[in-house]
């Protein structure tokens, strides 16, 4: 059986006993994989400690905020070197390209290029920090989200909203109202009134656009990375308890099992299941 995720978090031994108990409900090999590879994500969101969900989220929020950084830095130095005019110089100041025109002179440096440089490395590190608590809210929201849709209790019942616009808004809300006060906080008024207009109406709904799709994968490969939660574990037995009894209904209503005559009696399976899980349940009642 091969490994979902790396590192291995999962036991291999629970991972191939669900995998099995899917196969002996009727899926096949390849369908019951990919299920089975679902639904560890689902429970290792859901069961994942605040900790390792926050530390995730943030991880991957930030990650997207220095991407979009990378992005708009190399079209910026493009735009700069292919359509700028000639004869304009550009300097750097601690990495920051600074385009200044002919006909303006160079000012004392420590005053004209290092203090605004300074503030925006201030401000863009400040944007990269709240972007990543957006990821740790959007981490929660998630969190919150399949454990409301019963990923810790079902398999194949899962009651899972279609939207989550509202805790999705409220995690956004907050975020873009710390953005547009620190980009607030720069000098130039005519600039820094620009750039609010821009960011309120066009920015921060298309960081949203951009974290709704870019956001899942991140956080689903970050997850395991950083929690050492073994979900197959807790996932097991919701399977083989939801297999057993598609098993058990299919031979009550065909006075056989579907699969009988199989190299293994999945019947026999189904009846072993259901005795070890009421075993569990009974005990776990009397403790």
């Amino acid at each position: 059986m091969p490994r979902f995720s790396e590192p291995q978090r999962d036991s291999p031994h629970d991972i191939h006993a669900a995998h099995q108990a899917l196969v002996y409900a009727g899926h096949s090999r390849g369908e019951a994989a990919a299920e089975l590879q679902a639904h560890l994500h689902r429970v290792r969101v859901a069961s994942a400690s605040p900790r390792d969900t926050a530390l995730a989220g943030f991880l991957a929020g930030a990650a997207i905020a220095v991407g979009l950084a990378l992005v708009v830095v190399v079209t910026t130095l493009i735009i700069v070197v292919a359509f700028g005019p000639p004869g304009v110089p550009v300097t750097t100041s601690g990495g920051v390209a600074i385009v200044r025109g002919a006909d303006k002179p160079a000012t004392d440096p420590g005053h004209a290029s290092r203090g605004p440089s300074l503030d925006m490395l201030v401000t863009a590190a400040t944007i990269a920090g709240l972007l990543g608590l957006a990821g740790a809210g959007l981490a929660f929201v998630a969190r919150d989200r399949w454990r409301r849709a019963g990923a810790l209790e079902t398999f194949t019942d899962l009651d899972l909203e279609r939207s989550a616009w509202l805790p999705t808004l409220a995690v956004w809300l907050p975020i873009g109202g710390l953005m547009i006060l620190a980009v607030g906080m720069q000098g130039d008024e005519e600039v820094v009134q620009g750039a609010l207009i821009a960011l309120a109406f066009v920015g921060i709904p298309l960081l949203a656009v951009v974290f709704a799709g870019a956001f899942p994968s991140l956080y689903r490969w970050l997850l395991p990375r950083v929690s050492r939660l073994n979900a197959a574990a807790l996932a097991r037995p919701i399977i083989e308890l939801e297999s057993a009894r598609r098993i058990k209904a299919e031979r009550q209503t065909y006075s056989r099992s579907a699969y009988h005559g199989a190299a293994y009696d999945q019947g026999a399976w189904a009846d072993e299941v259901l005795a070890r899980l009421d075993t569990s349940r009974t005990a776990r009642r009397r403790r």
